[in-house]
């Protein structure tokens, strides 16, 4: 195993086979989804993605990382596509087998190359969001680079709420409250009514489809009084980018439910072959009545379901409502590692004063 560090967008271009190879079928590891990142959202980020090669050429491991030169003065080492894409369970990707050997083999190049003499000059942090510590690749990353002398500052976020899948939706819903079960059985009603259509990118083209879930997911968003993701066009491009390589690859899937004729509701649905994820969705502010959001839920699982997968996941966010599908809440977390030097180690000393002064304002006005 030789370890190749890839600093350009080219070559990472060229070699979008060889990633996806060892990426396998998880959605948020795939080309698709970081190289749009990488040229739709990483402005600002020096690439330092670092590749295990074998003799024969073969890639064994990435390390999806990149510089992020505009973070208070600081030079942290991200996870590509960490930030405002959301991406959950990041972690070092690799082919089976090679996990602990390439995981071992990144952290001791990370360790040599983050000082001042190293390829990018001193790091001052390595950030790792989205990760999930239960899981076996993050929880080595983790012990191993507190291990060779980096202090930890972990940050839990908002959870993932996941479900296991039965073999039919009949043994799924006694499980539910019985107030759940009143709304999802009103849910199925609605979804084979005459008037209700669902339509799929399977079925219909994407770009058919892209607009209406952008409008419905911008009049919830603008309902709660946000301005939604896609005011940013720059988010708007890397995610209709990423989400036509996934269709085009079969691992995601546009899922819009009609009524009367008129979008109701739309989805954004990813899978590894096991799992589907609810990534985003969106509904008409005006027909709240209709209780969309159920529908939304009750479609997706149902269809997870009758296509055979063993899992469905509604992604970050602790919102009330996924707790009610039976669900499994895990938890994600953000850490921060500090190399012990004293530039650094100052620099996450201000930081945690920022942070306590800006918690304790909050908590008094």
């Amino acid at each position: 195993m030789k370890l190749e560090l890839i600093t350009d967008a080219a070559t990472l271009e060229r070699n979008a086979d060889q990633w996806d190879q060892v990426a396998g079928d998880f959605p948020f590891f795939r080309f698709a989804w970081m190289g749009s990142w990488i040229k739709h959202l990483g402005k600002g980020c020096q690439l330092a993605v670092l590749v295990a090669i074998d003799d024969d050429g073969k890639w064994l491991g990435i390390a999806p990382w990149c510089i992020d030169l505009q973070h208070n003065m600081t030079k942290r080492l991200r996870w590509i596509s960490s930030g405002a894409a959301c991406a959950d369970y990041l972690s070092l990707i690799a082919r089976p087998g090679h996990e602990t050997s390439f995981a071992d083999a990144a952290i001791d190049w990370l360790v040599s190359n983050i000082g001042q003499h190293g390829p990018f000059g001193r790091i001052d942090s390595v950030e790792l969001e989205g990760a999930a510590l239960a899981q076996p690749a993050a929880s080595h990353f983790t012990e191993r680079l507190s291990a060779s002398g980096f202090d930890n500052h972990t940050t839990e976020l908002e959870g993932c709420w996941k479900v296991d899948l039965p073999s039919q939706w009949s043994e799924l819903e006694p499980k539910f409250s019985k107030s759940m079960r009143r709304k999802t059985k009103k849910a199925s009603q609605r979804l084979s009514d005459d008037q209700t259509e669902v339509r799929s990118s399977r079925d219909v083209g994407f770009e058919e489809l892209w607009p209406n879930f952008v409008e419905l997911h911008q009049q919830r968003r603008q309902m709660l009084g946000q301005a939604g993701c896609f005011a940013d066009a720059r988010f708007q491009s890397f995610l209709q980018d990423a989400m036509s390589g996934l269709i085009e690859s079969g691992h995601a899937e546009v899922v819009e439910i009609r009524h009367g004729g008129q979008p109701l509701a739309s989805m954004l649905l990813l899978n590894d072959g096991e799992t589907v994820y609810m990534y985003q969705s969106g509904m008409c502010d005006q027909r709240s009545a209709m209780e969309p959001g159920y529908q939304l839920a009750a479609c997706a699982i149902q269809r997870a379901i009758e296509d055979g997968f063993r899992g469905f996941d509604f992604l970050r966010g602790d919102e009330p409502y996924k707790a009610r599908w039976n669900t499994t809440r895990v938890t994600l977390s953000r850490i921060k590692f500090v190399p012990r030097n004293f530039s650094a180690q100052l620099k996450h000393s201000l930081w945690l004063t920022g942070k306590s002064l800006k918690h304790h304002v909050l908590s008094v006005s």
